[in-house]
């Protein structure tokens, strides 16, 4: 029984795992819309309904007892005729008023039970979606790392059984595994799919742009997260000055101002390479994240002011324009996608200079 095994493609993987990120991106979303419509409803029962009918009763109190005030007067003095006056329309609005104040009352009652009531429901419903929401935090990120290692296993795999191979094997003694003309279409796929500059060999410009947070992930992060203050720090390595001078004909794009946010991963301060994606939404939206590790799908926001403080050669890559992932490892800028996920950094340039 042979020891090799027939891998013909691995797109099926890498879109599985795209599509793995997407299901986490809009899972998060689903349930942190949930969460939110539940504190919403939660605060207006607790804070204005309450506020509301409290305010109302004792509003209506009022007008009850200046109404019986009303009616007590007119039965305890004589018109000027001497006769006694008709106290009828304030009798009917002592009740009027009455009523208006024991609706006002029932009301508050049932605030009070609906709250009573909202607040078992929440706790069985976060009882629920407990399980499920670990799975989206903490499963989903580590099956995408899974599927990360998987890939760099049959990638080196291939590389090793093409070297075996060689170019003289005959289809005979490749036979059980990979055949000579299967080793080298595979190695062709490989190296048609790598990124131009050596640097950034692995890395998947597409995968990195799917894991980044959707627009309205980001809208949703923005309004729900205040930017986290402190320079940014990162264990990634500088872009250098003359890789800065190499991009500075495309880096050109107006900055953002030191209060705009910025989406970051959390596992940006110890990632040793870093992606930083310049998003087409309103405004202009950056974000970075790492490009190695399992990714946790958890990201906060920082300033654009506290990167130029803490990486001002990661903060001088704001100036990319719309649709450009930028790639820092530990040598440096590694790599710059464009839009259509062509690395613009020449290959043979180390110094990291743009290709024109």
């Amino acid at each position: 029984m042979s020891d090799s095994a027939r891998v013909e493609s691995t797109d099926a993987i890498k879109e599985f795992r795209i599509y793995l990120t997407k299901f986490q991106e809009k899972a998060t979303l689903a349930l942190g819309d949930a969460d939110s419509d539940v504190n919403r409803i939660s605060r207006w029962l607790e804070g204005e309904a309450m506020n509301h009918w409290t305010s109302t009763i004792r509003k209506r109190q009022e007008e009850l007892l200046k109404a019986e005030e009303a009616f007590r007067f007119k039965r305890l003095y004589k018109d000027a005729s001497g006769s006694m006056p008709s106290a009828v329309e304030e009798q009917k609005a002592v009740q009027v008023a009455k009523k208006k104040l024991a609706d006002a009352q029932e009301k508050l009652a049932n605030v009070k039970r609906w709250n009573r009531q909202l607040q078992k429901e929440v706790v069985l419903y976060r009882g629920g979606v407990s399980r499920f929401n670990i799975q989206v935090a903490s499963g989903v990120p580590a099956a995408v790392a899974q599927l990360g290692t998987t890939l760099d296993h049959i990638d080196e795999y291939l590389g090793i059984a093409a070297a075996q191979a060689g170019p003289g094997t005959t289809e005979s003694g490749a036979a059980g595994g990979i055949a000579g003309e299967e080793a080298s279409a595979s190695m062709k796929r490989a190296a048609e799919e790598a990124p131009a500059a050596p640097e950034a060999e692995g890395v998947e410009p597409a995968a990195l742009r799917a894991s980044a947070p959707s627009p309205e992930a980001i809208q949703a992060i923005f309004a729900s997260r205040s930017a986290e203050p402190g320079p940014v720090s990162s264990a990634c390595g500088v872009v250098r000055d003359q890789q800065a001078a190499g991009i500075a004909a495309i880096a050109n794009a107006a900055p953002p101002g030191d209060e705009q946010k910025i989406v970051i991963s959390e596992a940006v301060t110890g990632s040793t390479s870093v992606y930083l994606l310049r998003l087409d939404t309103a405004g202009g939206v950056w974000c970075l994240g790492q490009v190695e590790g399992p990714h946790s799908g958890v990201y906060n926001t920082v300033t654009a002011g506290d990167l130029r403080a803490g990486r001002p050669d990661l903060a001088a890559l704001l100036k990319l324009p719309v649709g450009y992932l930028a790639i820092v490892d530990s040598h440096g800028l590694s790599a710059v996608f464009n839009a259509k996920n062509e690395n613009i950094l020449h290959p043979a340039q180390p110094d990291g200079s743009a290709a024109v």
